[in-house]
C-alpha cells in the first residue's frame, strides 16, 4: 500500500491531471486516505523549504513508515473524512 500512497502523493505534488480524483477513484481506504492527506501536506511544506526532490524523498519515507505502522492501512472506508 505504501506504493499506492506514494504514487498518489507524488501525483498531487506534481499537480497532475489525476491528482483531483477522489479517494475511491485512487483506490484508497479511509485510513490510507488519511495517511495520504497527511503526507501530501508535509511534502508541500518540504517542497517550499527544500525543493521537489526533497519532498519526493519525504513522501517515500513517510509512506513507508506510516503504512508499516498501520499494517498496510487497509481498514474500511465506511467512515470517510473529508480532506483538511
Amino acid at each position: 500500500m505504501r506504493r499506492l500512497i506514494s504514487y498518489w502523493a507524488e501525483q498531487d505534488l506534481a499537480d497532475s491531471q489525476w491528482a483531483g480524483l477522489d479517494w475511491e477513484q485512487k483506490g484508497l481506504s479511509n485510513q490510507q486516505y488519511e495517511i495520504y492527506d497527511d503526507i501530501v501536506q508535509a511534502a508541500r511544506a518540504e517542497r517550499k523549504r527544500h525543493g521537489t526532490p526533497a519532498a519526493k524523498a519525504l513522501i517515500k519515507r513517510l509512506a513507508e513508515r506510516r503504512c508499516a505502522a498501520a499494517n498496510g492501512a487497509t481498514h474500511s472506508s465506511e467512515n470517510w473524512r473529508p480532506p483538511t
